[in-house]
C-alpha cells in the first residue's frame, strides 16, 4: 500500500457535503481512496491549489466529500464514516467542514435557519464509531477513549461563524442536535421525547462523523440547515420528504459560498486540538496504510466536465441538484431524502 505521506495530492481543508450538496463549483481533479475500512461515500473531489503547497489565486487545495454518494444513494446509517474520515486524512486534512440537513425541536428555530451545533445526543445503533477498539488497523494503537465533551472545534466554529456573518446571513451561534438512525422521520411522540432530553435539532449524520474526525486529529465543524420542524405539533406540519428538498434547493447555494469561503478563512497556523494522543492516531494510519488490503489507490484523474469520468455515479446538472425529486417512488436502491 502507498504510504499517505507519499500520494501526490494534499488539502488541509476539506467539505463533507450532506443533502442537497454533492459537488462544488471549481473541481478539477478527483482522488480515488481505497482505504482499510472499505470504500468511502465517493471519489474526492479536489479545488484549487494544483500543487502541494499552492498558494496561488484560488488558494490550497480543498477536497470535497458528498457524504451521501455523488447520486445520493447511501443512506444515513449505511454510510461509511470511517472510510470517509480515513480518506481524508490521508490527504492531509487538518479542519473539515460539513453540512448538515435538519430538522428543528424547538420554536424558536424555524425552517430555514441555519444553525451552528454545538453539542450532540446520540440516539443512533449498529454504527462503526471508532478507529480504537482494539481490532483492524486500529489494533496497533490499542483501545483509545476519546474526551468528547465538546464534540466540535470551537476555533472552526469561530471560522463559520465569521463566514455567515461576512454573507449576512442570520443564524444561530448553538445548538444541540439529536442524532437518529433514520432512514424514516420521527414520530410525533419521538420528536417529544428527544425535545425532553434537551435536543434543539434532530438529524441522521452528525454521529459517528464528528467523534471520528476529532479520534483521528481532525477538527469539525457542521453547518445546520433547518428543513422543518420534526413531526410538528399538529398533523399538517409533519415533516415530508417534499417539503425537506423543496427547502435545501434554497439552501445549496448558501451552503457553497459559506463552506468554500470559511475554507479560506481558516487561519495558516490553525492546529486542531490534541484529543488523542499522536503516537496512538500516528499508529493507526501507519498500521492501515501498511495494510494489503484493500490498499490506498489515489488517482489524479480530472474531475467529471460534462461527461461522466469512468468510475463516478452519474451526478444531476448542477441546476437539478438540489431540487425536490418526484413524487413518485425512488428508483431501486435510491433514499429518497436524507439528512
Amino acid at each position: 500500500m502507498e504510504s499517505v505521506n507519499d500520494h501526490p495530492f494534499r488539502a488541509r481543508v476539506a467539505i463533507i457535503g450532506g443533502s442537497g450538496l454533492y459537488r462544488l463549483p471549481g473541481a478539477d481533479r478527483v482522488a480515488e481512496i481505497e482505504t482499510p475500512y472499505g470504500p468511502a461515500s465517493a471519489p474526492i473531489s479536489l479545488i484549487g491549489g494544483r500543487r502541494p503547497g499552492d498558494h496561488g489565486p484560488d488558494g490550497p487545495a480543498v477536497a470535497f466529500l458528498p457524504r451521501h454518494g455523488s447520486g445520493h444513494s447511501v443512506a444515513p446509517r449505511q454510510v461509511n464514516y470511517r472510510a470517509n474520515l480515513w480518506a481524508l486524512k490521508s490527504l492531509g486534512v487538518e479542519a473539515v467542514f460539513a453540512t448538515a440537513a435538519c430538522g428543528s425541536l424547538v420554536p424558536e428555530l424555524a425552517p430555514g435557519s441555519f444553525v451552528l451545533p454545538d453539542q450532540f445526543i446520540d440516539r443512533t445503533w449498529g454504527r462503526a464509531d471508532t478507529f480504537f477498539d482494539g481490532t483492524g488497523p486500529g489494533a496497533a494503537a490499542g483501545v483509545q477513549h476519546l474526551s468528547a465533551a465538546d464534540p466540535y472545534c470551537p476555533g472552526l466554529r469561530d471560522v463559520l461563524a465569521s463566514a455567515l456573518a461576512d454573507a449576512r446571513i442570520p443564524y444561530a451561534a448553538s445548538g444541540t442536535m439529536a442524532v437518529i438512525n433514520g432512514p424514516r422521520f420521527s414520530t410525533r411522540a419521538e420528536s417529544r421525547a428527544l425535545a425532553q432530553t434537551g435536543a434543539e435539532l434532530v438529524g441522521m449524520t452528525q454521529y459517528p462523523e464528528a467523534v471520528l474526525a476529532a479520534e483521528l486529529g481532525m477538527g469539525y465543524a457542521a453547518l445546520a440547515f433547518v428543513t422543518d420542524s420534526d413531526a410538528g405539533a399538529s398533523a399538517g406540519e409533519a415533516v415530508t420528504a417534499e417539503a425537506v428538498w423543496e427547502r435545501l434547493a434554497g439552501a445549496s447555494l448558501v451552503f457553497e459560498r459559506v463552506l468554500l469561503a470559511a475554507a479560506r478563512l481558516v487561519p495558516e497556523g490553525y492546529a486542531p486540538r490534541k484529543l488523542l494522543p499522536d503516537e496512538a492516531v500516528a499508529r493507526l494510519m501507519a498500521a492501515a496504510a501498511a495494510s494489503p488490503d484493500p490498499g490506498l489507490l489515489a488517482t489524479g484523474r480530472p474531475a467529471a466536465t460534462g461527461g461522466v469520468a469512468a468510475g463516478m455515479v452519474p451526478t444531476p446538472p448542477a441546476a437539478s441538484v438540489p431540487a425536490a425529486p418526484a413524487p413518485a417512488a425512488p428508483a431501486p436502491g435510491r433514499v429518497a431524502v436524507r439528512r
